[in-house]
């Protein structure tokens, strides 16, 4: 509820005080449709979501009932966080000098396509109730058909620009590692998802790549706007041996799940449910662990990078403030240039 509630707010934030979109701004303003659109495929994850439990019946089985709940909205979520990556992957390119052969219009019409899919969500909810065969395989289709329309052009486009852009030296590394490896990953998950037969561990390897992709996107966006929100500076080759670090680890997890799954590993199992029988299959599960703790280790340096760059000393002004320690609000330093 906190989490639902909190989205919420910050979708209506963004919806009810939406930032100027004049053409005259350029790539700006096709950034901020992307991410006017990001909010909008939100808010329809909320709704469908609300709409999913006033619907369901209350005496299903737990497990039957929460898959049904969680379906459409978390298929809807998957357009509003796939257009955040988009958004990410075009900003960073900017920032470490990628000439990306896309006008901001076109820009503008690939993230109204990649919201073309939540908007359609709609639709399903109208024509199908939520308990039906029909409204669990139409979403699985829109996320199949619909999911990757906005990002193989986009894509395409930002990999041609990193191919023409200059080195990039000293902070600008660590953005270009995430965008580099966020690309990578994601298509790697989505390469994956044409290889999926059944329900074995291909399936959480798929998501997995697709998921980690748009968490380096935002990694790489992070530390771009962090030091200009401290003034401090960013110690880019801790941050940028933390990308290559965490997406190393995520790509030997989901190999290791590529893997087991080939052997016929079955998802949704675990301990002695998975019956590793065979050489591969252990051994495939142990890369996947291998790989999740190394992964971890990267998140862990995250954490540590953020830390230097944003002093905790920034989020206790306001208790401060309360408890009378201040006579008035603190002053944030100057931003960078």
């Amino acid at each position: 509820q906190m989490i639902a509630g909190a989205s919420a707010l910050l979708i209506a934030r963004a919806l009810l005080a939406p930032p100027p979109l004049s053409s005259s701004d350029g790539e700006a303003a096709s950034l901020r449709f992307g991410l006017q659109a990001a909010a909008l495929s939100g808010a329809i994850a909320l709704a469908t979501f609300v709409w999913s439990w006033m619907e369901l019946p209350a005496e299903l089985d737990p497990k039957a009932y929460y898959e049904m709940l969680f379906w459409g909205p978390g298929h809807v979520v998957q357009f509003t966080w796939t257009l955040l990556m988009l958004v990410g992957w075009l900003w960073l390119s900017g920032l470490v000098g990628a000439a990306v052969p896309l006008t901001p219009r076109m820009a503008t019409v690939l993230f109204a396509i990649g919201l073309s899919g939540a908007l359609i969500a709609p639709l399903i909810y109208l024509n199908w109730p939520v308990i039906s065969v029909e409204h669990n395989r139409m979403f699985t289709w829109l996320m199949r058909f619909g999911g990757g329309l906005a990002i193989l052009p986009l894509a395409m486009a930002i990999t041609i620009g990193l191919l023409r852009a200059p080195a990039t030296t000293g902070s600008q590394r660590p953005m270009r590692a995430a965008l580099i490896v966020s690309m990578t990953l994601f298509a790697i998950g989505g390469a994956i998802g044409f290889t999926i037969k059944g329900s074995d561990v291909r399936i959480p390897a798929h998501y997995h790549g697709s998921i980690v992709g748009v968490t380096l996107a935002l990694m790489g966006l992070a530390y771009a706007i962090a030091p200009r929100l401290s003034g401090r500076s960013l110690n880019w080759r801790l941050a940028e041996w933390q990308v290559y670090l965490y997406g190393a680890g995520q790509l030997l997890h989901i190999i290791g799940l590529v893997w087991s799954g080939g052997h016929g590993v079955q998802r949704k199992v675990a301990g002695s449910e998975q019956v590793l029988d065979t050489i591969g299959q252990a051994a495939g599960m142990g890369l996947m662990g291998l790989g999740g703790l190394i992964a971890v280790v990267g998140g862990v340096l995250f954490v540590v990078a953020m830390a230097g760059v944003l002093p905790p000393a920034r989020f206790a002004t306001a208790a401060g403030t309360a408890r009378g320690a201040r006579t008035g609000p603190a002053s944030l330093p100057e931003q960078r240039r």
